[in-house]
């Protein structure tokens, strides 16, 4: 039975193929026919006139020339006119020369002699600076940084209380003034000091002997001094009288 339907299938499949080949072919041909009928004959195309341009000939005008007239008569040349001759000036007569009186040179002025220098005076004092400081340390917190000395009459002894001032001018704290052998800070005769405010360092100074304070006239040159260290107890600063 197998191989009986295997032969009925094989048959079948070859008609089937053989019809649809037969269909395929019939489509083609009547496909090709229809279009030869449905082209149509192309239309002959219409010849078109060429024009040929005509043209007409402009006569040319030809100007006929024009007469020029003759001279009636031919002009005559002036004649140049004439060029002067320069007349020559007459030739002077030189005579003798005369002389020209020359100047006599000025008299010369004698330069003024400088005058001579003057000497000034150079202020006399009544004291003299001798020597210091002693210099000693002197630590925060347990002292305050001074300047003391003494004043001595011309035989090296300390002159009378309040005889003589000291003036002391600080870069830090100014211009100050202290009584030799004041009573109030505790001075013998002769002596003079100054303490520090705040502990701070008197940096450059100078000292002075003057006469009081009410009246500053210097009695001896100043002695500049300075104060920029840990050493700021100055001590021993001794001026004498002449």
């Amino acid at each position: 039975m197998d191989k009986r339907f295997l032969a009925i299938l094989i048959i079948a499949v070859t008609a089937a193929a053989a019809i649809g080949c037969l269909l395929a072919v019939g489509v083609l041909t009547l496909s090709s026919y229809g279009d030869l009928f449905s082209q149509a004959p192309a239309e002959t195309p219409t010849p078109t006139k060429t024009f040929v341009p005509t043209f007409t000939s402009t006569p040319a005008v030809v100007s006929s020339p024009t007469d020029t007239p003759s001279p009636t008569s031919e002009p005559m040349p002036s004649p140049p006119p004439e060029t002067p001759i320069p007349t020559q000036p007459p030739t002077p007569t030189l005579g003798p020369p005369t002389n020209t009186p020359v100047p006599p040179p000025p008299a010369s002025t004698p330069t003024p002699r400088p005058p001579a220098p003057t000497n000034t005076p150079q202020p006399v004092y009544e004291y003299y600076y001798v020597s210091g400081p002693i210099r000693d340390f002197c630590h925060a917190g347990f002292c305050l940084p001074e300047i003391s000395g003494e004043v001595r009459d011309a035989q090296g002894n300390p002159i009378d209380r309040y005889l003589v001032w000291i003036e002391l001018d600080s870069d830090r704290f100014g211009v100050e003034y202290c009584a030799v052998g004041d009573e109030h800070k505790m001075l013998q005769p002769g002596q003079f000091k100054f303490e520090s405010h705040g502990g701070q360092l008197f940096g450059d100074y100078r000292l002075t002997v003057i006469r009081s304070q009410g009246d500053p006239t210097p009695l001896s040159a100043t002695a500049y001094l300075k104060m920029r260290s840990l050493k700021s107890q100055q001590t021993e600063i001794i001026f004498q009288k002449y």
